[in-house]
């Protein structure tokens, strides 16, 4: 069930019957990081933002105890409304449920690459961690004018990191249950494992694997216009 402190704007279309997308964040992250992407699909689209649980201006909000709350708290921002899912990094496990769940809502789904910790591929935390540290620069990239944290909110965020990195670890769904249009996506700059991550998906899934040039894990912040031809690509897929 949706939770009322939830902190979600609709930015509507020029046309009512414009298509919609539901734009999910992934960890250390909120619905700002999608600012230069809303600028590029408003007012072409209606596109709803919400901050995630305990993120952003959700910071208030009840954590979720499963990612199945994630997921409805998705199904809850689309408003019975079908619609297009395009959700980064840890999103896309919660936008990857959302689609099992309610396939008659979601027109298709963009997930770039996803947090799918419960895979057999997934790599263990300590190669997560030799393998990141080449390009952790990334990891910030395009938070340049942003304010830094501070000291409590940092610890806050390290505290839900780690506790929404449990809900991942085992599967809440399996990927045959995904049943709508998919679109995969990843950056060059990016980790080894989210190249294998993302290119399995787009196996399993028969599915486009979209590649963002010149950018890292936050082509979202850094790349707007490519990440935003990369939802449009997914609406697209949705009306075929």
């Amino acid at each position: 069930m949706s939770d009322e402190a939830l902190h979600v704007v609709e930015h509507p279309a020029g046309e009512p019957d414009a298509p919609v997308i539901v734009l999910v964040h992934g960890v250390l992250d909120s619905s700002v990081s999608f600012e230069g992407v809303l600028g590029e699909l408003v007012p072409e689209f209606t596109v709803v933002t919400y901050d995630r649980r305990g993120w952003g201006r959700s910071r208030d909000a009840s954590p979720a105890q499963t990612l199945d709350e994630h997921a409805h708290d998705v199904i809850a921002a689309m408003g019975e409304r079908r619609a297009t899912i395009v959700a980064h990094s840890y999103g896309g496990a919660v936008g990857l449920l959302a689609a099992s769940l309610r396939p008659d809502l979601v027109a298709a789904l963009a997930v770039f690459e996803p947090t799918v910790a419960w895979a057999e591929w997934w790599p263990d935390p300590e190669t997560i961690a030799a393998q990141a540290v080449h390009v952790q620069q990334h990891f910030r990239a395009g938070l340049e004018d942003r304010p830094r944290p501070t000291p409590e909110e940092r610890a806050h965020d390290q505290v839900l990191l780690a506790h929404e990195l449990t809900l991942v670890r085992e599967p809440s769904f399996t990927f045959d249950d995904v049943t709508v249009p998919c679109l995969i996506g990843r950056s060059t700059l990016t980790t080894p494992w989210h190249v294998e991550s993302t290119t399995r998906l787009a196996e399993l899934f028969s599915a486009d694997l979209v590649v963002i040039e010149e950018a890292g894990h936050t082509a979202h912040r850094t790349q707007p216009k490519a990440f935003a031809d990369f939802a449009r690509r997914a609406v697209a897929l949705g009306q075929t």
